[in-house]
């Protein structure tokens, strides 16, 4: 593959945060030749700023990922449970009045 092979899309700039808020360490990390030949790739057509940067991001969103698969499972759980959905709909009714409170009668 040559560097004119796909247009470049350029990725802004990326802004490093500051050592004080969350420094970098440096970790080895083992890569497929593959993986390691296409993130370099993705580099030299400007579509990444950097390998770093390029495999920040991806551990990042799949992080997220993991979150947010959590996040949902929770949601599903709790949308069983009879005891949770009595208190919810509980709720929902105290709001109901709360708003009604302000009308005026028609």
């Amino acid at each position: 593959m040559y560097a004119g092979a796909f247009p470049s899309v350029h990725a802004p700039a990326r802004r490093r945060r500051s050592p004080s808020s969350d420094p970098l360490k440096k970790v080895t990390l083992q890569l497929s030749e593959s993986v390691v030949e296409a993130i370099k790739a993705l580099v030299r057509l400007g579509e990444a700023p950097s390998a770093n940067v390029f495999v920040e991001d991806a551990v990042r969103a799949r992080l997220r990922e993991r979150r947010r698969a959590k996040v949902y499972a929770a949601y599903k759980e709790a949308a069983s449970d009879p005891a949770f959905l009595t208190d919810m709909n509980a709720d929902l009714r105290a709001f109901d009045n709360t708003l009604r409170d302000g009308l005026a009668a028609r």
